[in-house]
């Protein structure tokens, strides 16, 4: 199988795989507890890792790649920040303790669908009170590029990820459209659902 065109960035201290770190993570940052738990499920290069562990977040940061993850070791040791990044499969994490942020950004569609629901369920069930999830996935309101065809295995309906959180107090739910370009000039159009959600049961 090909290699994912995301790791030649990865490779790249100097690149930006998939640009700087997400707003809704950016605002996020003023109200989450001092020494907040975070858990970043996917975390590619460390974009969204790097800023939280700034912060002085206790952050754990796992991705299936390799080159991703000694590239946020790297980062992360340049700016002297402690984070407890390893290479691991997102379907097969253990959850031992409790959370008060869980990211997964841009990468549940990349499984399938039987284990993206299981994912959802344990991120609820290990998110302390009054603490966050915020989840990005594509949907299949666009289909897949061709060269992401054999990745993009799991694509949400449209809002189908919105209704896994109906019990919890939704802090932004929004549904776009972008266009993306990465190494070598490769284009791609994705439909997208964004979600932030509080565990705040009605």
């Amino acid at each position: 199988m090909t290699e994912p065109l995301w790791e030649e960035t990865y490779s790249d201290l100097d690149a930006k795989s998939f640009g700087d770190a997400s707003q809704e993570i950016v605002e996020l940052i003023p109200v989450l507890p001092v020494g907040a738990k975070v858990l970043d499920l996917g975390c590619g290069d460390g974009r969204n890792a790097i800023p939280l562990a700034r912060a002085g977040f206790n952050v754990t940061a796992i991705d299936i790649s390799k080159a991703g993850i000694q590239k946020l070791n790297t980062l992360s040791s340049l700016e002297g920040l402690s984070i407890q990044a390893s290479v691991g499969n997102m379907t097969t994490f253990v959850f031992y303790e409790e959370y008060d942020l869980i990211i997964s950004h841009g990468c549940l569609h990349f499984i399938q669908g039987n284990d993206w629901e299981r994912l959802i369920k344990k991120f609820k069930t290990h998110t302390t009170l009054n603490g966050l999830n915020v989840i990005t996935v594509f949907t299949n309101d666009i289909p897949t590029p061709p060269d992401l065809e054999n990745l993009c295995i799991g694509l949400f309906n449209e809002g189908e990820l919105y209704d896994r959180y109906s019990e919890w107090d939704i802090v932004l739910k929004k549904s776009y459209t972008f266009k993306d370009e990465h190494a070598g000039g490769i284009q791609h159009v994705h439909a997208v659902n964004k979600l932030v959600a509080r565990n705040t049961p009605n």
